[in-house]
Parts: structure tokens; C-alpha cells; sequence
């Protein structure tokens, strides 16, 4: 359902389990997807547009849930001082409040909600450990990924991708991708791996199989047809 403009005394971490929503923070837009986390601090104005099958789970807390020593104060941040959390303090880029979880990374936040959502509903003994332990799980995980290297989000990122898989099938040489972020391809290409975990040409080749399945799937066009259309320069290396 839609959130109209609000504000709240408490910290809000929204986690997109399916569909497609945005979110507004202080008048700023955020377009979300299935494994987007959004985190909002203290006092931020927030509303939310569902756009297609938006599903989100809420997780709404204050610091004290986590540390009393915490009670009373109001910065999501504020959890860097704590000792568990001393040794990426320094490194964690409080900017990024729209993080992107996929692969193994997804898997253990949807484990860890889902978990919560159960232990939330139930009263079984140490209830309440388990919830306070899978919650800081999910504090760890979210300040580890606010830490990664900042080139390589910067230079990778969701739109880059989807930039590629719309000219998947032209001929994308990786000097020119890695020239229109400024970086040298050898670069650029470390990074990519390190983003995707794959090499830029092995990603370019599975948007074109991408592409030239869903051609095989839905239409009637020649093996031919297809081929140059996906980009593929001959037969042979598409078979």
C-alpha cells in the first residue's frame, strides 16, 4: 500500500522482497527492486509508491533494542560505537543508504528476515535473544556492504548493467564502456568481476543467449535471424 509523507522517532531499515516500488526520503527518489535495502535515519521525512507487486518487509527499531547504553539517542551511526562494530567504523560510507543484495548475499538477508518475521510472531523460550541476535546479523551485514569499495559501485552499478543488456546485441568494446567511466579497461574490468562475478565479455555473451532464448521462445524467426540480431557473428558461435 501507499505511505503518505511521514516522519518517525525510530530507525526504519525497508527491505524489497518482490516487485517494484519507490521510495521518497527528504523529496529524493529511490527506485527499488527485490533485494534492495533502504535505510532511514532518524527524523527523514518518507513516503512510499508501490508500482508493481511491491512487497517490503519493515523492520522499525531504536538503538537501545541493540545497546541500552544507545537509549535516548537518534543516529543509526551511533551503532559504530559499539565494539562489535569498531572495526568498520571507520570505513563505512554514510551516504550509501540504498544497498543492493543478490546471490549469497540476498540469500542470508531473506534467511535472517524471514527468521525474524517468525520469532517476531511466536513466544518460545529465548525469543528475545534470538531476535536481538538476528538483528544485529542483519546491522553486521548492512554496515559491511555501506564499506565496500566506493570506485567500484560507483563504476558498476545497476544502471551500467542494464545499459549492457539493452545493447547486448551491437558491438560493445570494453575500452569504450570502460573509457565513459573513466576508467583503463584493465580497471575497469577488475572491477566488474569484483561487482558481478563475472568477466565484462562473459556478461555481454549471457545477455545475448538471454536474449536470443527469449527470440527461440516467442517468435518464429529464422535461426539466421536471430543469430545477427543477438549480436552473434556467425552461426558457429552461437551454436
Amino acid at each position: 500500500k501507499s505511505e503518505e509523507k511521514h516522519t518517525h522517532n525510530f530507525i526504519e531499515i525497508v527491505y524489497t522482497l518482490s516487485g517494484k516500488g519507490i521510495h521518497y526520503i527528504d523529496g529524493r527518489e529511490y527506485i527499488v527492486g527485490g533485494g534492495d535495502v533502504l535505510v532511514i535515519n532518524y527524523h527523514h521525512s518518507h513516503a512510499i509508491t508501490p508500482v508493481e507487486n511491491f512487497r517490503y518487509f519493515d523492520i522499525m527499531l531504536k538503538p537501545e533494542f541493540i545497546n541500552d547504553t544507545l537509549r535516548g539517542t537518534d543516529d543509526i551511526f551511533l551503532f559504530l560505537r559499539l565494539s562489535d562494530f569498531t572495526d568498520i567504523s571507520s570505513s563505512v560510507n554514510r551516504d550509501n543508504l540504498l544497498l543492493h543484495f543478490d546471490g549469497d548475499e540476498r540469500r542470508r538477508i531473506d534467511f535472517l528476515i524471514e527468521w525474524v518475521r517468525e520469532e517476531q510472531v511466536m513466544s518460545e523460550p529465548a525469543n528475545g535473544i534470538i531476535l536481538h541476535s538476528a538483528v544485529s546479523m542483519l546491522l553486521s551485514i548492512i554496515f559491511r556492504k555501506m564499506s565496500e569499495d566506493q570506485a567500484t559501485r560507483l563504476a558498476v552499478n545497476k544502471h551500467l548493467l542494464l545499459y549492457v543488456r539493452h545493447n547486448c546485441a551491437n558491438r560493445l568494446l570494453i575500452h569504450e564502456i570502460a573509457s565513459r567511466c573513466g576508467y583503463t579497461p584493465e580497471h575497469f574490468s577488475r572491477m566488474f568481476k569484483k561487482y558481478t562475478g563475472k568477466t565484462p565479455i562473459s556478461y555481454i555473451i549471457e545477455c545475448r543467449i538471454d536474449k536470443a532464448r527469449e527470440l527461440l521462445l516467442t517468435t518464429d524467426r529464422a535461426i539466421e535471424e536471430i543469430v545477427f540480431e543477438c549480436g552473434f557473428s556467425n552461426r558457429t558461435e552461437f551454436f
